[in-house]
C-alpha cells in the first residue's frame, strides 16, 4: 500500500487522519467531500499567470499570485457554496482594482518544455540564506503549478517574465543562517519545524500591542517547498532548507505582563461566507494599503490573505496533532481577524 512521503502513514491512515483534523478545527476537508464539479473558472489560472508576468517589480507579483492560490483554494477543498462566492467575489474585486496588470497578454505559441525553467531560475535567489521573504520559492513554485495545469499559457514571454522575478530578488541581500545550521530530514521535518516554531509565540495571542514576526511567509514559504518537492524538484527543494531555518529562527518577542484576551481566530470563522461578504472587511480590502488608516487594505485580501490560506490548508493535512494545528491557526489568523496587530 502506497505510504504518504516523509509520513510514514499509509495513504488510508492518511485520509482518516486529515478528516479527523479538519473536522476539529471547524472545516471539511477533501478527504471527507469530493469537490469535483465545484471548481472556479480556470480563467482564473490565466488571470493570475497574466498578472505575475506583467509585474514591472517582484512584489507587484503579490496580486497575481494571490489569484493563483484562490483558484486552488476554492477547487481543492469543498467550500460551502456562500465562502466560495464570497472569495470569487474578492477574487474579482482584486482584478477589478488592478485592471491594468490583469490586461491579457497576446496569444502566442506555448513551449510546455519550458515550464521548468521557472524552478530551475531559483538557485541563484536561494543561495546564501533568505532573500525576501522567500518569495522567489513562493512565487515560481506557485506559478509551475499553475502552469502545468494551464499549459497553453506556456509562452515564452510568460516564463521569461516569471524567470525574471527570481533574478530580480536574488539581487538581494540574504538573510544568512547561523554557521552551525543544518537542512532538514526530510520535507515532514521541516513542516513539523514550522508548527514548532509557530506554536512558541502563543503568549502573544491578544496582545495586538505587540509587533508579530513573519508568520505569513513563514507558512507561505513552507508551503512553496513542500509544493516543489511535490512537483518532482526535491534537489530544489532540499536546496532551500537554509534559508527556510533563517525564516522560523525569528525571536519571540517580549510581551507584556498584563493578561488579554485573544480574538477568536479559529478557521471556522475565515471560510465562512458571513467573513467573506462582511462589508467591514470587504471595504477595507478594496483599498490601499495604510499603516495608520487601513493596516488591513489590499495588502491582506490582493495577495497574502488567499495565500496563507491556501498553504496553510495544504500544510495542515501533514500535522499530525490536532490541538498544535488549533493554536497555530489562531496564531497565524489573528493577524487578519484583527486590524490591530501588526506585523505576521
Amino acid at each position: 500500500m502506497k505510504t504518504v512521503p516523509d509520513s510514514g502513514l499509509t495513504r488510508q491512515e492518511f485520509l482518516k487522519l486529515a478528516a479527523g483534523l479538519f473536522s476539529g478545527l471547524g472545516i471539511s476537508s477533501a478527504a471527507e467531500t469530493d469537490p469535483a464539479g465545484k471548481a472556479p473558472d480556470p480563467a482564473y489560472l490565466e488571470r493570475g499567470l497574466t498578472a505575475m508576468a506583467r509585474a514591472q517589480t517582484w512584489f507587484d507579483a503579490h496580486w497575481g499570485a494571490g489569484i493563483l492560490a484562490g483558484y486552488y483554494l476554492c477547487r481543492d477543498h469543498p467550500l460551502s457554496a456562500e465562502t466560495a462566492s464570497g472569495i470569487r467575489r474578492q477574487m474579482d474585486t482584486v482584478i477589478e482594482v488592478r485592471a491594468e496588470q490583469f490586461q491579457p497578454i497576446p496569444d502566442g505559441d506555448a513551449d510546455n518544455q519550458r515550464i521548468d525553467d521557472i524552478p530551475k531560475a531559483l538557485l541563484p535567489a536561494m543561495k546564501g540564506g533568505l532573500r525576501a521573504h522567500g518569495h522567489a520559492v513562493i512565487f515560481a513554485s506557485l506559478s509551475t503549478r499553475a502552469l502545468r495545469d494551464a499549459p497553453h499559457m506556456a509562452r515564452p514571454g510568460i516564463i521569461d517574465a516569471l524567470c525574471g522575478l527570481s533574478r530580480q530578488i536574488a539581487k538581494l541581500k540574504p538573510q544568512r543562517p547561523q554557521p552551525t545550521t543544518e537542512g532538514y530530514t526530510g520535507t515532514q521535518a521541516m513542516i513539523d519545524a514550522t508548527f514548532e516554531s509557530l506554536a512558541r509565540f502563543q503568549p502573544l495571542l491578544g496582545h495586538a500591542e505587540v509587533r508579530r514576526p513573519n508568520f505569513t511567509h513563514m507558512i507561505t514559504h513552507t508551503e512553496a517547498l513542500m509544493n516543489l518537492e511535490q512537483m518532482g524538484f526535491g534537489d530544489l527543494a532540499r536546496a532551500g532548507h537554509l534559508g527556510h531555518r533563517v525564516h522560523i529562527s525569528a525571536p519571540v518577542p517580549e510581551v507584556p505582563h498584563s493578561t488579554a484576551e485573544a480574538w477568536r481566530a479559529t478557521m471556522e470563522k475565515v471560510m465562512s461566507g458571513a467573513f467573506w461578504s462582511d462589508t467591514a472587511n470587504t471595504s477595507l480590502w478594496k483599498e490601499k494599503w495604510n499603516q495608520t488608516t487601513n493596516p488591513n487594505g489590499d495588502w491582506i485580501a490582493s495577495g497574502h490573505l488567499f495565500k496563507v490560506l491556501y498553504s496553510h490548508h495544504r500544510l495542515l493535512s501533514r500535522v499530525q496533532d490536532a490541538e498544535r494545528a488549533k493554536l497555530c491557526t489562531a496564531i497565524l489568523l489573528e493577524r487578519y481577524i484583527n486590524p490591530a496587530v501588526q506585523g505576521g
